[in-house]
């Protein structure tokens, strides 16, 4: 029970609490129920003979007109000092001697003979009774929220408000009668303004001057214990004074009923989230429901001098707790757990019943007292028969009732998401998985826009939805947070949790970077794996356990099918790898072969068609003949070159290589080159760019090959950038650009440009390229071709840093 407390601070002052109250409570009622059946006045007094505003209109006092707030002064002619002097003369004659009373106001005096009556049970049901409802009411509702939800400073704020208006009323019992806590009940009501407005400024959330310091809340209670000492100093020494502040508290109560209720209504429309100005609907409708009619009552009592009777007052109070029990219920306003909601609901049942049986016993003894065969032996028999025929029916329409009131609305959708559980399972591709997910919490839980997000090395990469941030560094303060938490977290649980103070600001953070109302995480063996990033309802309404539930459950199996999806694209490129290895291999002995057989003979036409061409005129058209023989073994030769380099198998050095040292000495190399071209070049690497894991010299054979190829592919004149920067992949590399100004390369050519043997110009090899991309890919990078902006061609080159 108590491993519900984050704080052992909060569990002993649930228990404390829980303790101090019963036993205050038990000791009022039971002192009170000692004054059923004895004679009294036919109106009550405090222990200083205040006489009380509460009775019933039967009441002799009541009927009489006595003045309420006056004092007793005589009875009978005889001066009384306390309760227990008018309770001696009163008591010692039978009940309906008339008695003749003098009551003192300030300022006048009035004399009143009214007759002793009996206190039976109903006059102490219609009168303290009421007190002692409410009194339990707000205790529970405020203990029981405390107990579903400690670490929050809306239940804080209830468990206050609940243990001061229910020890109050509680205590008013113990007041009215024996007497046994003196003034202690003054205390509790100077302090109900103060609570009153902690809840109104606390609930559905803090709001100014509660936002940035707890001090005005201890300034509030501070004068207000103040006041209540101060009433329980007079109690006992000025009557006059006592009558003031009295009068003052009780103005202050229902100034301060209404400022709160205001306070409400602007909550509930201009609340934060769906969840406060729900909240806050809740709230003020209880409180509208409970407290506004004695409100209205109180003023017309201390501000008109219309006489009201305080228990009519206090009868709608249980009113405020029951909205309040049935919101957790019915809205889960304070995250209750399941139990207790099924406890509320079979309570609920189990006092209607009680009722109802009571009731019909009560009316059926009543029908039953003048009939004749009521004396019958019979009869009890057939009283029986008759409550079982009509008690059973009515608890099931109670039952029913009841869930149509609690539980209207249950979750339908949980064998839809059943099925798109089992459809994830099923799904091998990465994109297929993301939008079956997302698409599930469209259309099935009507979720408004959700985002996933897959942990990749240290960063989280987005894999769906509908947002402009593509990663997460893995060092987000916020996600730091939330991964070492490792369960759902709401926006709301952030701005109300004291276990999250520390962090909210990160978290908020977070919250904001993702657009995100609740943060789901995806789990993979219990380690992180990801998040679900999701906005709100399109009903506006909070989530409840049973979503959550369902979000976990969906972002768990995610996780699962992400992996299988991840393992297959793994196997996939492992398989691709070994196919394209075994293929370098098979070209690679065919290359050794093929360069053998040919390079001789290519070396004997060389040679014989270099003398040939020294004993010829150059007039002579053999002349022109032999020149193209040479030209064509030329190129016959640098085919022969590049196969036996791409197949010849390599290893790259890796080390921390600074780029823009080797972009300089590229440009220092290439110089004459691109003089001669008319090629401007233009050059965007920092200097504190990202060190990337390369070998220097195979890394200088692929810049040079793609600046070579925008300059064949310009012509004269055009335009060469070359940049870099570190990766937004969220891979924690860097990225390397080389764009020209040429002619770019046709949609349909983009991924085979990197094909062996293919190439678009008219003296090409099509072995550079390739060469190319296998450097790269030995160096655990990638590269591709892009359109450039808004022309040409654009290399991209993503290699990982150092």
């Amino acid at each position: 029970m108590m491993s519900r407390f984050p704080r052992r601070a909060d569990a002993v002052l649930f228990v404390a609490l829980s303790l101090v109250t019963a036993a205050l409570s038990a000791a009022a009622v039971v002192g009170s129920l000692a004054s059923v059946g004895r004679t009294f006045p036919g109106f009550v007094v405090w222990d200083n003979l205040f006489v009380v505003p509460l009775g019933r209109p039967n009441w002799t006092g009541i009927a009489a007109d006595v003045p309420f707030r006056a004092r007793v002064k005589s009875v009978d002619g005889r001066t009384v000092t306390s309760r227990r002097d008018l309770e001696a003369l009163v008591g010692t004659t039978p009940a309906g001697t008339p008695h003749e009373y003098v009551f003192e106001r300030p300022g006048e005096r009035e004399h009143h003979t009214i007759p002793s009556m009996v206190f039976t049970p109903w006059d102490y049901l219609a009168t303290l009774g009421v007190y002692a409802l409410n009194g339990f009411a707000f205790l529970a509702v405020g203990l029981a929220v405390f107990y579903l939800k400690p670490e929050s400073r809306q239940s804080r704020a209830l468990l206050a408000f609940g243990v001061v208006w229910g020890l109050y009323l509680l205590l008013d019992l113990d007041l009215f009668t024996a007497g046994r806590f003196g003034g202690l009940a003054f205390l509790l009501e100077a302090l109900a303004p103060a609570a009153i407005l902690h809840l109104a400024l606390t609930v559905p959330e803090p709001r100014p001057p509660l936002t940035r310091s707890g001090w005005p809340l201890v300034w509030l209670y501070a004068v207000s214990g103040a006041a209540g000492l101060a009433q329980l100093w007079l109690f006992g020494h000025a009557y006059r004074a006592l009558l003031f502040l009295n009068t003052v508290v009780f103005l202050a109560i229902a100034g301060t009923s209404l400022v709160g209720m205001a306070s409400l209504a602007l909550a509930a429309a201009h609340g934060r989230t769906p969840l406060a100005r729900r909240r806050a609907r809740v709230v003020l409708t209880g409180t509208i429901v409970a407290f506004l009619v004695p409100v209205i009552g109180l003023l017309a009592f201390f501000v008109f001098g219309r006489p009201v009777s305080f228990n009519l007052l206090t009868l709608s109070g249980f009113l405020f707790p029951l909205s309040i029990g049935y919101a957790i219920a019915r809205h889960d306003l304070f995250e209750a757990d399941r139990f207790v909601k099924q406890a509320l609901v079979y309570a609920v049942i189990t006092a209607l019943v009680s009722l109802a049986y009571a009731g019909a016993l009560l009316l059926a003894n009543g029908f039953a007292a003048g009939l004749v065969s009521a004396q019958s032996p019979v009869f009890p028999i057939a009283f029986v028969l008759v409550a079982l025929a009509t008690v059973v029916p009515l608890r099931d329409r109670v039952q029913r009732a009841v869930d149509r009131l609690f539980y209207r609305g249950r979750v339908d959708y949980k064998e839809t998401v059943a099925r798109a559980s089992e459809r994830l399972t099923t799904l091998l591709d990465r994109d297929a998985v993301v939008q079956h997910l997302l698409t599930a919490l469209r259309e099935v839980l009507f979720i408004d826009g959700a985002t996933l997000w897959e942990r990749d090395d240290e960063a989280l990469v987005r894999r769906g939805g509908r947002t402009t941030l593509r990663s997460i560094p893995a060092s987000q303060p916020g996600l730091v947070v939330f991964e070492a938490r490792g369960s759902v977290v709401s926006r709301d649980e952030v701005e109300e949790s004291t276990r999250l103070r520390r962090h909210r600001d990160a978290l908020r953070a977070l919250f904001d970077a993702l657009e995100a109302t609740l943060l789901v995480p995806l789990l993979r063996r219990g380690r992180p794996a990801g998040l679900l990033a999701v906005g709100g309802k399109a009903s506006g309404r909070p989530f409840s356990a049973d979503d959550v539930d369902v979000l976990s459950t969906l972002a768990n199996q995610t996780a699962i099918a992400l992996a299988n999806a991840a393992a297959l694209e793994q196997l996939r490129e492992a398989q691709e790898s070994l196919a394209r290895a075994e293929r370098l291999a098979a070209i690679g002995e065919l290359s050794a072969a093929v360069a053998h057989g040919i390079r001789n003979p290519l070396a004997g036409i060389r040679l014989a068609a270099q003398l040939a061409l020294e004993h010829t005129a150059p007039d002579s058209p053999v002349h022109e003949n032999l020149e193209d023989v040479l030209v064509e073994v030329d190129k016959l030769e640098a085919h022969v070159r590049g196969i036996l380099d791409f197949t010849r198998p390599f290893e790259p050095h890796l080390e921390p290589t600074h780029l823009p040292a080797l972009v300089g000495a590229l440009l220092r190399t290439l110089a004459p080159r691109l003089e001669a071209g008319g090629v401007t070049v233009e050059v965007d690497v920092p200097g504190d760019v990202p060190l990337v894991r390369a070998d220097p010299t195979h890394l200088g054979q692929v810049l040079p090959e793609l600046v070579v190829n925008a300059i064949e592919a310009m012509g004269p004149g055009g335009r060469i950038t070359i940049s870099a920067a570190a990766s937004s992949n969220g891979h924690g590399g860097v990225r390397i650009d080389v764009s020209d100004t040429g002619p770019g390369v046709p949609p349909e050519m983009r991924q085979r440009i990197f094909q062996l043997f293919l190439t678009t110009k008219s003296t090409g090899t099509g072995v550079g390229l390739a060469v190319v991309r296998k450097i790269i890919e030995r160096h655990g990078g990638t590269i591709a071709v892009e359109q450039g902006a808004p022309r040409g061609a654009r290399f991209v080159i993503e290699l990982p840093a150092a």
